[in-house]
């Protein structure tokens, strides 16, 4: 069974880990797809699931951009469904510098951004140790 989670924004308390930006839509995507596909490659994914260029850059959604030497090296899209909720869609990590902990990194600091800006709930999939780590994780029960 899958069990999917989310955070409780209101019961974070993190500050930004790591410098981050959030890219403007004329933004260049190549290399943003690119880092998706060395992602892919370095998780060994045996299925994945295609991002586009269109929703890089689609209204709805952020590109949270992580540097490193100046270089963009990994980026998350967080989808803003609601005035309270947004959805941590999808994480992608060149790895070419693994000492970063980005994977972490990234998550803490997505928490903080999204709970300034107001927003009370960050999906966040499924349910993952790793995750589980996080301040406000929960479950999500079944319908009712």
């Amino acid at each position: 069974m899958t069990l999917y989670a989310y955070i409780d924004l209101t019961q974070t308390d993190y500050t930004p880990q790591v410098e981050y930006e959030i890219l403007s839509k004329d933004v260049d995507t190549a290399p943003l797809l690119e880092i998706y596909r060395q992602y892919a490659i370095h998780k060994k994914f045996e299925s994945v699931w295609p991002i586009y260029a269109e929703e890089l850059v689609a209204p709805h959604n952020d590109i949270i951009a992580y540097r490193d030497n100046g270089e963009i090296v990994a980026w998350t899209m967080m989808y803003r469904m609601a005035k309270e909720c947004v959805w941590n869609m999808q994480f992608a990590w060149n790895y070419a510098n693994p000492k970063l902990k980005l994977g972490y990194k990234s998550l803490r600091t997505e928490c903080a951004i999204y709970r300034d800006r107001g927003y009370t709930r960050m999906l966040i999939d499924e349910n993952m140790k790793y995750k589980s780590e996080l301040q406000g994780y929960n479950i999500m029960g079944p319908m009712t």
